[in-house]
């Protein structure tokens, strides 16, 4: 009997406090301005004809980069750097079915084909770097086998200070 009792009385104060909400309180003393995170997101697209050789062809040390300087550049690099800001980006590229996948970037990806005398083997390393007016993309290949530039690329930048 006592369980029961108690089971009632506990269901009669959980319905009592269900009722219309009273009026709001007076607006409270404005508050010290606190530090948010500003952000932007860019994409940046290199065709594989701007892609610029550094070095010669198939020589050690080659590699491709592009760079995008002054009314290219973001002005938000300036934020970033001034604010100890970061970032971060992602290389864009296509499934079959059409759906964009990101590649964080540094993006590393291993290629292999056969040649008939025997098998040919190669990794690309996509990288970028920035400056306060600046971001500059690279393409290493393993084996320095710069003959033919880069794909189209593009590249989604984060942007945070």
């Amino acid at each position: 009997m006592k369980k029961v009792l108690s089971v009632i009385a506990l269901a009669l104060l959980m319905v009592s406090c269900i009722g219309p909400m009273g009026p709001m309180g007076p607006q409270g003393p404005q508050g010290e301005p606190g530090e948010g995170v500003n952000w932007k997101v860019y994409d940046f697209t290199i065709q594989s004809h701007q892609w610029q050789l550094v070095n010669g062809a198939d020589q050690l040390n080659s590699y491709y980069m592009y760079l995008f300087e002054g009314n290219d550049a973001p002005e938000e690099l300036r934020y970033v750097v001034e604010n100890m800001g970061e970032v971060s980006g992602c290389l864009v590229g296509r499934l079959n079915n059409g759906d964009e996948i990101f590649y964080p970037l540094p993006y590393e990806n291993y290629y292999g084909s056969d040649e008939g005398n025997g098998e040919m083997l190669w990794c690309e390393m996509y990288k970028y770097d920035y400056t306060r007016n600046s971001i500059a993309f690279y393409v290493y290949y393993s084996d320095f086998y710069t003959a033919t530039p880069p794909a189209t690329c593009t590249f989604r930048m984060n942007f945070k200070w």
